[in-house]
């Protein structure tokens, strides 16, 4: 078992850190990986704490308090790796990354920040972050997209009905695991609510598919209809292998 732990040092070779740029790092920090622990699960995705301060420099860790396993380690920091490239990594939600870069625009134009996520050992892996990590992954979602009917399969994340100018949920792929952004209108408002009211319900939502073309990944999907997968049972299996 290992633990989650995301370290920055900032103003690296100064004196100290005004109290204005400190407070917005840790506030964007602290929203940042709220919402990936939510995205990637865990069982408090709000219980982050703050550890390892450092002097001179500004420095100190933000550590998920709680032991967890050796896949959901590799998971945090691939995705941490992943964001710090200005990529956007298809497990998670695009808002979730957009914090990410939110909190390397904090940073002065010609600073750069050291970033670490530890292994199973807590061996660091160092990268770096500046204001051009955000600029470059603007530039990286200004492609073209493309638009198909079609269909995915999955569980329900979590549900924003309040979403402004669309209310969405996400769902959970079967085949890769990935979060997709579904945007949906009133009349399937009560599919989503019978899937929700069943543990672990697999739904299959069809619609018009937007196709990151760059990526070639599902960007988002416009619901037209939803239905929930029908339990499969023993005499299914026996019936599809012809048992009497």
């Amino acid at each position: 078992m290992a633990h989650l732990k995301l370290k920055i040092e900032l103003n690296k070779g100064k004196h100290g850190i005004s109290l204005d740029k400190l407070e917005k790092v840790v506030q964007e920090m602290r929203r940042f990986l709220d919402s990936l622990g939510d995205d990637i699960e865990l069982a408090e995705p709000k219980a982050w704490i703050g550890a390892d301060f450092t002097n001179g420099s500004m420095g100190f860790a933000s550590e998920y308090p709680f032991e967890v396993g050796p896949t959901k380690l590799v998971q945090f920091n691939e995705t941490i790796i992943e964001l710090a490239r200005s990529d956007f990594p298809q497990s998670i939600q695009r808002s979730t990354a957009n914090k990410f870069f939110q909190l390397a625009e904090i940073l002065e134009s010609e600073e750069t920040a050291e970033i670490a996520v530890f292994d199973e050992t807590n061996r660091p892996v160092s990268l770096q972050i500046s204001q051009n990590t955000a600029v470059l992954a603007r530039r990286i979602r200004v492609f073209p997209f493309r638009e198909s009917l079609g269909s995915v399969q999955g569980k329900i994340h979590s549900l924003y009905k309040e979403s402004k100018p669309h209310p969405y949920f996400t769902l959970r792929e079967l085949s890769t695991s990935n979060l997709i952004r579904c945007q949906y209108e009133a009349d399937v408002y009560p599919e989503i609510i019978r899937a929700l009211s069943a543990i672990d319900q697999v739904i299959h939502v069809r619609g018009n598919i937007i196709t990151d073309t760059r990526e070639r990944s599902i960007d988002h999907v416009k619901v037209r209809e939803i239905k929930l997968a029908e339990p499969f049972g023993y005499e299914d299996v026996e019936r599809f292998f012809g048992a009497s």
